[in-house]
Parts: C-alpha cells; sequence; structure tokens
C-alpha cells in the first residue's frame, strides 16, 4: 500500500492511499484507461482540528521514468466533508489514455514491473472561513508487478487487435534525410486510401530510393541496405539486408504490374491485400531504421 499525506490548515491531515494491486485497466469506447480505486482520508484541518472543510475537486498526473508527465486525471464535482473519525472512503479514478501514450509507457517498462508516480492536488472549501485552499502532495509511488500488470491492465486493453508504429526523426541531417524519404509513405497511405493499390507500391519503392540516394547511393540496392546495419553482427547485418532487400523488391510489383492478367479471372495482381501489407511493412521499416535522435 502507497500513502502521501497532504497538508489542510497548516496540519497533515489528508491521506491519500493506493494498493498496486487495485489497478486495473479499463475500454473506454475503444481507448485504453487505467482505473485506480484510491482511498481518501479527511481529517479538520487547523492546529486543533477546528477547520472543517470540504473537499470540492480531486486531480491529479500520472508520471514515469524516463517518459516524465503523461497523463492526467480528474475526479468531481464532489462535497465530502471531513470527519474527526478517521476512516478511508474511496474514489474512482479513471485515467484516459491513447494508443500512442500506451506504446511509450510499454516501451519504457520493457517487460518490467510497471512504475507510475502520481502527484495530488485537492480543492478545499472552508465554509466557516468562507474561503477555498488547493493543496499539492506526491508523488505517489506505486509498482505493479508485471504479472498483475499484464493479466489486469494490459489484457482489457486489447492492444494485439490494434499496433502503433512512432517514429522519431533525428535533428540533423541524417534525420532530415529519413523525414524526406518517409513524406513517400505518407503518400502511399493517401493512395491506399484512395483505392490506388498499385500505385501504393511503387511510393513506397520511391521512398526507398529516395532515402539511398540521400546517402550517395544510385538504387536501394543489398549494399545500401547493407549500410544502414553497419555497426551490427556480420549474422544479423546479413539477414536485415536480405530481409529489406527481398521486401523492396516486392514492392516492384507496382510499377511493373500493368493491368489484369488473363489468368487471373480480371482481378488486379496488386491488391488491398497486398497494398496494406507493403504499407505495415514499410511503417516497421522505418521504425526499425531510422536511428535514434
Amino acid at each position: 500500500m502507497s500513502e502521501l499525506w497532504l497538508s489542510a490548515g497548516g496540519r497533515n491531515v489528508i491521506t491519500v492511499r493506493l494498493e498496486a494491486n487495485n489497478v486495473s485497466g479499463r475500454d473506454l469506447a475503444g481507448l485504453p484507461a487505467l482505473f485506480f480505486p484510491m482511498e481518501l482520508q479527511l481529517l479538520p484541518g487547523g492546529d486543533k482540528g477546528d477547520a472543517p472543510y470540504n473537499l470540492v475537486r480531486l486531480a491529479g498526473t500520472l508520471q514515469s521514468q524516463p517518459l516524465g508527465e503523461f497523463a492526467s486525471f480528474e475526479a468531481g464535482p464532489m462535497a465530502d466533508p471531513s470527519s474527526p473519525q478517521p476512516f478511508y472512503r474511496q474514489k474512482q479514478i479513471t485515467v484516459a489514455l491513447d494508443r500512442v501514450r500506451v506504446k511509450r509507457f510499454e516501451d519504457a517498462r520493457a517487460g518490467n514491473n510497471a512504475n507510475l508516480q502520481i502527484t495530488v492536488s485537492c480543492l478545499l472549501w472552508y465554509p466557516m472561513q468562507q474561503k477555498v485552499e488547493t493543496v499539492w502532495g506526491g508523488p505517489l509511488q506505486v509498482e505493479v508487478p508485471k504479472s498483475h500488470w499484464v493479466e489486469r491492465v494490459l489484457s482489457f486493453w486489447n492492444l494485439s487487435s490494434t499496433k502503433v508504429v512512432e517514429i522519431h526523426f533525428p535533428k540533423s541531417d541524417v534525420g532530415e534525410n529519413f523525414r524526406t524519404s518517409y513524406a513517400r509513405v505518407e503518400e502511399a497511405e493517401k493512395l491506399f486510401a484512395s483505392g490506388h493499390y498499385k500505385q501504393v507500391l511503387t511510393a513506397l519503392r520511391l521512398a526507398f530510393e529516395a532515402l539511398a540516394k540521400s546517402f550517395g547511393s544510385e538504387k536501394a540496392t543489398k549494399e545500401f541496405f547493407e549500410s544502414l546495419f553497419a555497426s551490427a553482427h556480420p549474422e544479423k547485418k546479413e539477414k536485415a539486408r536480405d530481409a529489406l532487400n527481398g521486401i523492396y523488391r516486392f514492392l516492384h510489383l507496382g510499377p511493373h504490374e500493368q493491368g489484369n492478367h488473363p489468368e487471373s479471372n480480371a482481378q488486379p495482381v496488386v491488391t488491398r491485400q497486398d497494398a496494406r501489407f507493403a504499407l505495415t511493412l514499410a511503417y516497421a521499416i522505418f521504425e526499425y531504421i531510422t536511428p535514434d535522435a
């Protein structure tokens, strides 16, 4: 059980606590969310406990190393009075996320326990003094065991049905080369949406050729693909080179296919499934080969 204390009327009289094994995942209309059943104890403030108040707003942020702050929440409006009798009341906190932030968090977690730091702010109303006060506390350190995180959080997010590819381009000439070439991939996405599946493959092929030329290669050859893994182990370099070259050769279906073959039953050889396959691979490849910032 993790706890933190907040001051009200000059005394640490607000206690916030959370049991890590009570953290769970929720699905909000297809978007991932975290669910925290927080517990609060609200004792009166003042040196002699003579400053009762009402909790009218509870808010906070989620942080994680090395991400920093990546989400926020707010529970309210409410009107919970302080009480001289110590007891804990439960507050159901839902933190809305998105798949990009989930991917970043999962990359940082790297298969380990999920470590969260939660900061909390409370807006208090003192009826006797007719004033408001905002108090802050934290961070509340919460470490969710990886087994619980997988079974009770990730399993509710249905991440297996949606994958996010996130590419960070370095702020350098090399990064600009990758960014310029990637513009062709974005063009291919528009062609896909318009049903121009053959042209999708052509645009993706040109993306790799533009990248090769930006590095001084005349074409996207096996030697160019191998150069992207210059510092890798020889076996890895060879297999990565062959994988990328094989995918690049698949993209030649686009410019070389000039319509329907008689044996194709009047169906285009480059189908929607082919174009989607090529787009998915292109996103994955650019994420893989783009150097870290």
